[in-house]
């Protein structure tokens, strides 16, 4: 499992978040944000990110760090995005994972600031 979130952390950093939705997601995957359900599939959530990473002109995204214990992964990176208007977005956010058989299941994310 280790390849595989390093190779999650590689493609977050590069921006591929919709790439990576394909490739690491369940069909059924439940996502939350800060305790709320953003999506219940693989496809809602690519549907609903698609807009916002067209936006984005340039991904700045650094991992600040990386727990796995059994099958959940704790990750929590900084993002800088500049969108085509110029205007820069930044914040930290931690994602809880939740991985079986290579993929993940389930994820929480948490605005941390």
């Amino acid at each position: 499992m280790q390849q595989e979130v390093d190779d999650f952390v590689v493609m977050n950093t590069r921006g591929m978040v919709l790439e990576l939705c394909e490739k690491y997601y369940v069909e059924n995957v439940l996502m939350l944000n800060n305790g709320a359900v953003f999506a219940q599939s693989m496809r809602e959530s690519y549907d609903k990110q698609k807009g916002f990473v067209a936006s984005v002109k340039e991904f700045d995204v650094e991992l600040l760090s990386s727990n796995i214990n059994n099958n959940i992964v704790e990750l929590t990176f900084n993002y800088k995005m500049t969108g085509f208007d110029d205007k820069t977005n930044a914040f930290t956010g931690k994602h809880i994972q939740t991985w079986e058989n290579g993929k993940i299941v389930r994820e929480e994310y948490l605005s941390i600031k």
